[in-house]
């Protein structure tokens, strides 16, 4: 069995699992037109988004309303700090361009999004008595948070720590911002991607061919969003 996030089918209350090196990212989407974005599209959406990053070696950790929890290196993963972070990031850029620009051209034009992204050590545990679930606790994870909250809109925000690591195309197409104040941590340097950064940026294929999405639920699942599903 591996740790973390595949253990919560196996209930273990009080058991708890320390994470060295982990990525986390908060996504969030809402509109003012309540009327757009109803519980049955919210639900579809963070399905496909569930569905989308599952390429990328991440997982759910939780959703919160329109919010989304994602992780990587909670399992036991032999994967390398500059894959994790390349992974998560990676996902992000794929759930922006294959899900939420597309609602925002279509469907839903007054969408509002936005990404943040940290990397570090971090716990995770089963907790409560009924209906127990998974959760990552740690400063770590409550800087991912506030990366989200102080994105601009429709971007992806991530920490130094993100950045460093990255491999050189994901770098190349980041945008320095400066002065971003954080909750209990002052003023910070951080890195966005802005929206026309695109899935061009993404590995390609095992074929050798451009990005694109494979996944035959995907496709479904865009289909009832009434995207095009490609």
């Amino acid at each position: 069995r591996s740790g973390g996030a595949d253990e919560i089918d196996f209930n273990r209350l009080a058991a708890t699992w320390e994470y060295g090196h982990a990525v986390v990212m908060f996504a969030s989407f809402t509109s003012a037109t309540a009327s757009s974005l109803t519980p049955n599209t919210v639900n579809l959406t963070m399905q496909a988004i569930e569905e989308v990053v599952r390429r990328f070696r991440v997982k759910k950790v939780k959703t919160i309303g329109s919010t989304i929890m994602l992780v990587g290196g909670a399992d036991d993963s032999t994967a390398t700090r500059q894959e994790l972070v390349a992974g998560m990031v990676e996902a992000a850029v794929a759930i922006r361009a294959l899900i939420l620009q597309p609602m925002a051209a279509s469907t839903v034009p007054d969408l509002t999004y936005r990404f943040g992204v940290h990397c570090g050590p971090c716990f995770g545990a089963v907790m409560g008595g009924n209906g127990a679930v998974f959760d990552l606790v740690g400063d770590m994870v409550n800087m991912a948070s506030r990366m989200m909250t102080t994105a601009e809109n429709r971007t992806i925000q991530y920490s130094l720590a993100v950045h460093h690591p990255l491999l050189p195309r994901l770098k190349a197409a980041a945008t320095q911002r400066s002065g971003v104040k954080m909750k209990g941590k002052g003023t910070m340097t951080v890195y966005k991607l802005e929206e026309g950064v695109g899935a061009d940026v993404l590995r390609a294929n095992d074929d050798g061919t451009p990005f694109t999405h494979t996944s035959p639920l995907l496709t479904e699942l865009l289909q009832q969003l009434n995207l095009d599903g490609k």
